[in-house]
């Protein structure tokens, strides 16, 4: 006896969750490649050139790093992983962080408006739904 099930299709606003989370991640990390090469990165007074370097550097690796794993998290909630949707709703409230660092500016605002959405596009009725059907079926 054959008792196959077909996956739910992700809805819209998963979808559109899933994009929100994406581009709250990638914001970040063109901002700083942008100061970067503007020259415009702040860097605190009395620092060396290598510590400058290192600086930059070290702030690159810690946008792409949040990217990986974006990426992965969201590949998750697009396939109904409920334990995705949460942890990604962790992040989007711990954004909130990213307002009192010593840059915020723009991209901070504009990542956590995306994060926010994400998070409230991931809750919908429609959401919900989708994620309890997955598993269901799985």
């Amino acid at each position: 006896m054959n008792t196959e099930f077909a996956l739910p299709v992700a809805p819209k606003s998963i979808n559109f969750a899933a994009l929100a989370y994406l581009i709250s991640a990638v914001v970040p990390l063109v901002w700083s490649v942008a100061l970067i090469a503007g020259g415009d990165y702040p860097i605190p007074a009395g620092t060396s050139p290598e510590q400058a370097d290192l600086i930059m550097k070290m702030s690159a690796v810690f946008s792409v790093v949040p990217l990986i794993l974006y990426l992965w998290l969201v590949v998750k909630l697009r396939a109904g992983r409920g334990w995705a949707r949460i942890v990604l709703a962790i992040f989007a409230v711990l954004h909130v962080t990213a307002l009192f660092g010593p840059t915020a500016g723009v991209a901070e605002y504009v990542g956590l408006a995306l994060a926010l959405a994400g998070l409230v596009l991931s809750f919908l009725p429609e959401s919900n739904r989708y994620v309890v059907d997955v598993k269901a079926v799985r």
